[in-house]
């Protein structure tokens, strides 16, 4: 003879602060921020929009490296690793400051043939299969690289998000020449 089991009560679904839904948004990661990077002086400004974004929500920084193309010799991984970390030699330890992880990517590929869009959209492509739903780069970025072709490309595309940056211009200090007579400025008395 069977006996019939009672049915189980309902789980009840978590709440914002339950500690189920803690522990469950814990385990899964923010989607990185992807910071374009051309191995220029406009990088300090991306690195530190993109370090703006990604600080409050711990989110890690996909760095993608821009080089340009090059015809005849194609260059060795060895070079381009080389080169990007001359690239990202400005920008880490702003990074390394805020305690953000990052992941270094290096993309070749910023001349030669094809379209502007498609060139913007092989970048894209590189923050796509990172996940990453926004990408920060400069106004005057790298040719056919640039904010504004990024974000046309993105629009085509449906995203990600395209975060234009516009570096400051840099105005060197005053010049600050000594009086007339010795060279440490002290003025003969007299």
């Amino acid at each position: 003879m069977s006996t019939l089991v009672p049915p189980m009560p309902p789980t009840p679904l978590p709440t914002a602060d339950s500690p189920a839904l803690a522990a469950t948004a814990a385990a899964v990661p923010p989607p990185p921020v992807t910071a374009l990077l051309a191995d220029s002086v406009r990088d300090v400004a991306v690195i530190d929009t993109a370090v703006r974004l990604a600080g409050p929500r711990r989110a890690p920084l996909l760095l993608v490296v821009a080089l340009p193309e090059h015809a005849h010799p194609p260059p060795t991984p060895e070079a381009d690793a080389y080169a990007a970390r001359l690239a990202m030699a400005r920008v880490l330890p702003r990074v390394r400051r805020v305690g953000l992880e990052y992941l270094p990517v290096t993309h070749r590929g910023t001349g030669g043939g094809g379209t502007r869009l498609r060139a913007a959209g092989r970048v894209l492509d590189v923050a796509a299969r990172h996940r990453s739903p926004v990408v920060v780069a400069a106004t005057g970025g790298p040719p056919r690289l640039d904010a504004r072709t990024l974000a046309e490309a993105a629009a085509l595309r449906g995203g990600p998000f395209v975060h234009a940056v516009t570096p400051t211009g840099w105005a060197a200090p005053p010049l600050r020449l000594a009086p007339a007579g010795r060279p440490d400025g002290v003025r003969p008395v007299g």
